[in-house]
């Protein structure tokens, strides 16, 4: 017991660390794909700054709770696993993302290709999106605040559409939004 109290208090540590994370790239669940690497990685990244994390057991499992911090700072990319060794209890390594191909915020209105299923073409996926209805606005008016969530985040295509569900006396639709490449 004392040993995952150690775990949780070098975990927790490390995720309040740092500059507070890139607020292009929102926290990922525990045990997100995270793309890892023993030296550089062999694509362009947004660094998101260095994760150390302290193990009670060193092995695979010490590993993937370093991935699971580089998923808390949203990153999908974890770079310089050479530098610690095998048998280590304590690994240091850079979190990152993946470079964003899209250009920033676009405005309220702009064109969204929108899927019920995945998108035909290939895409980056930003993150999901959620709109909050008045009770009585329509399904395209909801759909539309949606497209607009995916605006916001540099979106132009909407994908996988939930909703609207009634929550009390509001509606919520959600989406995922993504880029095309």
């Amino acid at each position: 017991m004392k040993a995952l109290a150690t775990v949780f208090v070098a975990v927790a540590g490390v995720g309040c660390a740092g500059s507070g994370g890139d607020a292009r790239y929102p926290a990922r669940e525990q045990g997100c794909a995270v793309k890892s690497f023993p030296e550089e990685p062999s694509m362009p990244v947004d660094d998101l700054g260095v994760v150390t994390v302290e193990c009670a057991a060193a092995g695979g499992t010490c590993e993937r709770q370093v991935l699971d911090v580089v998923c808390k700072r949203g990153g999908d990319v974890a770079w310089g696993f050479a530098s610690n060794a095998i048998t280590s209890a304590r690994f240091v390594v850079h979190a990152a993302h993946t470079h964003r191909v899209t250009q920033g915020p676009r405005e309220r209105g702009c064109a969204v290709q929108v899927f019920r299923d995945a998108p035909p073409m290939r895409t980056e996926n930003i993150g999901p999106v959620t709109a909050l209805c008045a009770e009585d606005d329509s399904r395209d008016v909801c759909l539309r605040e949606l497209q607009d969530q995916a605006c916001l985040l540099g979106g132009d295509v909407l994908w996988q559409l939930d909703g609207p569900v009634r929550e009390g006396n509001k509606q919520r639709m959600r989406g995922r939004a993504a880029h095309t490449k």
